[in-house]
């Protein structure tokens, strides 16, 4: 395994080398030092940087990707390394002195648990899945260490995951929208220096929803929520069909859940808001002249936890639905108010930051 390693760093360096030769010809021959292997620590910091013991952090999934600027011209998007980890100890890598390099990182908390390894795809060996796929392979074995070359893990800025499923005949499900924690961070423009250290900040990239039926005096008040605009729906790959309540019926409350962008990487760059539809539909068992239903639009915001509840007075012909929005050391409430024609209008009354 060492020998491969060291067969593949050796043709990078040669690689880069002709191509330092090559340039410094183009440049009034002009001599340029020929680079030297630099070995470095990386370090995880922000969001993803916890206090875990050893034992605690290694069921968190790590996938790296490398890049440098092979060219020198200031284009840093050739592929270098990858890796897959459970341990940041072992995060050590051997750089080429005299260029610059871009390191991408994605998270998976809790990803040894949740999500599918095995034999998936044509893949004779066992290995994890979506979102740590390569260019080459559908899956990749955690191996805690750096793969030097072209091969790149392709699915780590996106939010598709494969997750484990005790109902599946193969034994996992593959969704755009997983319930799980996800992390991303990227550092760019880094020239390695003997005894640095990278450190990647990382930063959640996930959103939380919760459904509630507050009250149904009468006949039975439905909904669902589906993400916008490609139509993927938000919760397990299908409407939310047992979000509904009735007086015969416990009410119904999903429970505060976390889900990963379906674009992970633009959630981090943008700090993007999801957009989705909530669709509600009472139907009166007294009259039907009470019954209504509609839709609203409804975003999702980073980091943020969207409370959706809804109470029906349908015997008073009105309603309510109340968006409460909630993060750590901050509260953002949003009121909709359902009037009796059917109109929702919108109420804004945000709380003060602490």
């Amino acid at each position: 395994m060492k020998a491969l390693k060291y067969s593949i760093l050796t043709t990078l360096a040669l690689s880069i080398c002709l191509q330092s030769c090559e340039k410094a010809s183009l440049s009034n021959n002009e001599t340029e030092e020929e680079p030297e292997y630099i070995t470095l620590s990386l370090g995880i910091s922000g969001d993803g940087n916890g206090t875990e013991t050893r034992s605690d952090s290694d069921v968190h999934l790590y996938g790296i990707n490398v890049f440098y600027d092979s060219k020198k011209d200031g284009n840093i998007d050739t592929h270098y390394a990858y890796g897959l980890f459970d341990n940041k100890q072992d995060m050590t890598i051997q750089l080429l002195s005299g260029y610059k390099y871009r390191f991408s990182c994605t998270m998976v908390k809790n990803g040894k648990s949740l999500l599918y390894c095995g034999q998936y795809g044509s893949n004779t060996f066992s290995g994890y899945a979506k979102p740590f796929q390569t260019n080459s392979s559908p899956s990749t074995k955690l191996s805690n260490a750096f793969v030097y070359g072209t091969t790149y893990l392709s699915g780590i800025a996106t939010g598709t995951a494969t997750l484990k499923s005790s109902t599946s005949s193969t034994g996992y499900v593959e969704h755009t929208i997983p319930s799980i924690e996800r992390y991303f961070g990227q550092v760019t423009d880094y020239t390695p220096i003997v005894g640095g250290t990278v450190v990647i900040p990382l930063k959640k990239t996930v959103f939380a929803a919760r459904f509630i039926i507050a009250s149904v005096p009468e006949g039975t008040l439905s909904g669902s929520c589906s993400i916008k605009p490609d139509k993927t729906s938000y919760y397990d790959g299908t409407e939310i069909s047992a979000w509904s309540g009735s007086t015969n019926n416990v009410i119904y409350d999903s429970g505060a859940k976390i889900y990963s962008y379906p674009d992970v990487y633009d959630c981090w760059k943008n700090e993007s808001t999801l957009n989705s539809t909530v669709t509600w539909d009472f139907t009166s068992s007294t009259f039907n002249q009470w019954n209504q239903s509609g839709t609203k639009a409804v975003s999702f915001k980073r980091n943020v936890l969207t409370t959706v509840t809804i109470a029906c007075t349908p015997d008073n012909a009105k309603g309510s639905i109340v968006l409460d929005e909630e993060t750590i050391g901050e509260d953002n409430n949003i009121n909709m108010y359902l009037n009796s024609d059917g109109v929702i209008v919108i109420g804004i009354d945000p709380q003060p930051e602490d």
